[in-house]
């Protein structure tokens, strides 16, 4: 699966890069040969997925299997989240939802692609491009874009309980608004337990009013929170 040599942005170059990238995603997923995925990650894919999303930045379709073929191909790897970090990836990625705030499968993605950073060693976090005052804004901006879209506002609340488990980010997370515009997505998908859930655990976590609940919820969902 070697890159292609042309990353320029003409229609005949997007449409081998959108193939390449879909092959690499297929070539490195859990079920790929063994052993495949690391030498894919040695021969440098990694880095040819962000050439693809900085030549390809207008192009959201190639955005988004530019994200996931880079996340099937770091998977749980030491080697894949080292390459990532060496090309910048949380920039690209960062890019990509800013300029691109309209496209709901991307915002889905990289939500969760950005808030994996928490878990990083802060070197490799800082070399990646990981910010998370960032990744908190911009899922913020996403959930406040997308109320209807019930994936996204679950990838979204994920994203913020995986923020507000490094406690210096509380902060960040309820400034501007955060706590209503939790409650806001609450009320407005009562009937998603996924959001019912995740949206109790939010306020666990920076200390909200555990007891608060959006009015006509269905009984089985508050018995669950």
């Amino acid at each position: 699966a070697a890159a292609p040599a042309c990353v320029s942005a003409s229609p005949a170059a997007a449409a081998v890069a959108q193939g390449w990238l879909s092959l690499a995603k297929r070539l490195s997923a859990e079920d790929a040969l063994d052993g495949l995925p690391d030498r894919l990650v040695e021969a440098g894919c990694i880095g040819a997925c962000a050439r693809m999303m900085k030549s390809h930045r207008a192009d959201a379709a190639m955005q988004l299997l530019a994200v996931e073929a880079m996340s099937s191909l770091i998977g749980n790897r030491a080697a894949g989240l080292t390459a990532f970090a060496e090309v910048n990836g949380m920039q690209r990625i960062t890019e990509a939802l800013q300029t691109h705030s309209g496209a709901v499968a991307l915002q889905t993605k990289g939500l969760r692609a950005l808030s994996c950073g928490v878990a990083w060693p802060p070197e490799v976090q800082q070399q990646a491009g990981f910010t998370h005052q960032v990744g908190i804004e911009l899922t913020k901006v996403a959930m406040t874009q997308h109320t209807d879209e019930v994936e996204l506002q679950v990838a979204a609340l994920e994203a913020l309980l995986r923020y507000s488990e490094a406690a210096q980010y509380v902060d960040d997370i309820k400034s501007s608004g955060g706590e209503g515009l939790v409650k806001a997505i609450m009320v407005r998908h009562f009937q998603a337990e996924r959001v019912q859930l995740l949206g109790k655990r939010v306020f666990d976590a920076f200390g909200g009013d555990r007891q608060w609940q959006p009015q006509n919820i269905a009984p089985t969902v508050a018995a669950a929170a």
